[in-house]
């Protein structure tokens, strides 16, 4: 019963779908639709007590020599040992399904890019680090090859998701706490608001042009975090208007 008004509002999203074809406004229509179903399917999930949301997050593993979102073996060696504990890297896999390290292929360096098992390699090497994950790819994939982890670097890889439809893998795979961001999806704020209530997160990730909508819809129940940012004025302002931590190449220990 309790998930009745869910039902209702399926019903009425479907209907204003049917409107919506013959005007502009499709796009909310057909996320509001897939939000709602991908809630009715979403399984009950046990609590969570996720570690406190970063501060920062080195992002493509931080930068090195000036260079931004380098993804590679060298960035995390060097950004680790200036007392860097949180890195986000990007996965895409190349054309024969292996993945790598790679944020696109049109602009990386990819003479010196890794691949997935040799950056799971380092944080296994590595105890006190800790993964988020980022792919303009196939995530569900992308969950599907860091299952491969052994159970204790599992626990400390943070899936970024970006479908209400790809939580319950990561909680029966034994991930860390996962972060949905919502740069590749159009959910409205609303039904956002009920994915988090219902399926614990360590964070959302907005981009920066959504930071105030997130913060009015999303304050006090889950951390807000957001990309990229680079500047300690400006960082210090996302901080006082709610945001708990950043993706950054430069401000790092």
């Amino acid at each position: 019963m309790r998930r009745r008004p869910e039902r209702v509002l399926l019903l009425a999203a479907l209907v204003a779908v049917g409107v919506a074809v013959v005007r502009p406004g499709l796009g909310t229509a057909r996320w509001t639709v897939l939000g709602l179903v991908e809630l009715q399917r979403l399984p009950a999930a046990a609590p969570l007590l996720p570690p406190p949301a970063p501060a920062r997050i080195a992002h493509g593993g931080g930068a090195l020599d000036g260079h931004h979102i380098p993804n590679t073996l060298e960035a995390l060696e060097r950004n680790h040992a200036r007392g860097v504990r949180w890195f986000e890297m990007d996965f895409l896999p190349d054309s024969s399904g292996e993945w790598w390290a790679v944020h696109d292929w049109a602009h990386s360096n990819t003479a010196q890019a890794p691949r997935l098992a040799q950056v799971l390699g380092w944080f296994g090497r590595h105890p006190d680090a800790r993964l988020v994950t980022d792919t303009k790819g196939d995530n569900a994939v992308l969950l599907r090859q860091l299952q491969a982890a052994p159970p204790e670097l599992r626990a400390r890889i943070h899936p970024q998701l970006y479908r209400f439809e790809e939580y319950a893998e990561t909680r029966t795979a034994g991930f860390a706490a996962p972060i949905f961001t919502t740069y590749r999806s159009g959910y409205p704020w609303w039904l956002l608001r009920r994915f988090v209530e219902r399926a614990p997160l360590l964070a959302v990730t907005v981009t920066r042009e959504q930071v105030s909508d997130g913060c009015a819809a999303l304050s006090g129940r889950v951390p807000l975090l957001t990309h990229t940012v680079n500047d300690a004025a400006e960082a210090a302002a996302l901080a006082r208007a709610g945001v708990s931590g950043i993706f950054t190449d430069e401000l790092l220990p």
